[in-house]
């Protein structure tokens, strides 16, 4: 709430790629809650009936089908947000895939380009369609998902990490770029959060919910999944003004995972 007992979010204007499904989908609904005009970006066609849904109380919502890798759809599909909800304010990038646990003496190149192109060209051509509308804004900000994995690494999945560090790279490049024009630029960083892509990764190991549950968040100092819920929380703070100060920082969100990597 802001000191007039409104939402920081009233009447602003809010993009999520990804918004189909997990994390994005979440934050999608999470600003939509707090009056803002959210756009939802997804290649996957349910995106319309997700951004239907956060509409049917008289909110403003507005999906668009867009694969983030192709240029002409992203730029597409930012013209039709703008037409129907007004000029991005907040853009919360959010749109990515997980990769297959490979060495990488034996990983072919279209893996390493699928990966990459979505989880680091999507996010680059993203950002370049939303720049334009965001330095109409009063105070422009950008958030983007990258991961734990981009701040630390680890064996296979090199794709992955190499797309997580990359977006970090990326984040911090244009919070440099854009800071004249009054627009914040962050990361949050992840650890393992309860979503479809921790799903996939399970069952491509073979493993039950409960056995990848519990693998996957042995290094965490709190030794349980997060909730999208609870990674909203920071996007909210960082698109806000109580976050008015802050710009090119990656924020773990990662229940203590790279903390504990420092243990003896």
């Amino acid at each position: 709430m802001n000191a007039t007992g409104g939402s920081d979010f009233d009447g602003r204007v809010v993009w999520v790629s990804g918004a189909a499904s997990g994390m994005g989908a979440c934050f999608a609904r999470r600003f939509n809650e707090l009056g803002a005009g959210v756009g939802c970006i997804d290649a996957d066609p349910g995106v319309i009936e997700a951004a239907t849904q956060l509409g049917r109380d008289g909110t403003r919502a507005h999906g668009v089908i867009a694969d983030v890798t192709d240029p002409a759809a992203i730029d597409a599909g930012a013209a039709q947000l703008e037409s129907a909800l007004g000029p991005a304010e907040i853009v919360v990038l959010s749109a990515g895939v997980a990769a297959t646990s490979t060495p990488i003496a034996d990983l072919g190149a279209a893996e390493w380009n699928r990966v990459l192109a979505v989880n680091l060209t999507g996010l680059f051509l993203t950002m370049r369609a939303a720049i334009p509308q965001l330095r109409q804004a009063d105070g422009g900000v950008i958030v983007v998902i990258a991961s734990a994995a981009g701040l630390g690494t680890g064996p296979g999945y090199a794709p992955y990490y190499a797309s997580k560090h990359g977006a970090i790279g990326l984040m911090s490049t244009a919070a440099n770029e854009l800071a004249a024009d009054g627009i914040r630029v962050n990361a949050v960083c992840p650890g393992w959060v309860d979503t479809p892509m921790f799903e996939t990764q399970a069952d491509e190991l073979g493993w039950d919910r409960g056995e990848a549950a519990e693998t996957f968040t042995a290094d965490q100092l709190f030794g349980r999944l997060i909730e999208p819920d609870e990674i909203a929380d920071a996007v909210l703070w960082l698109a806000s003004p109580r976050a008015a100060m802050v710009t090119g920082i990656a924020l773990p969100v990662d229940g203590g995972l790279l903390a504990a990597r420092f243990r003896s």
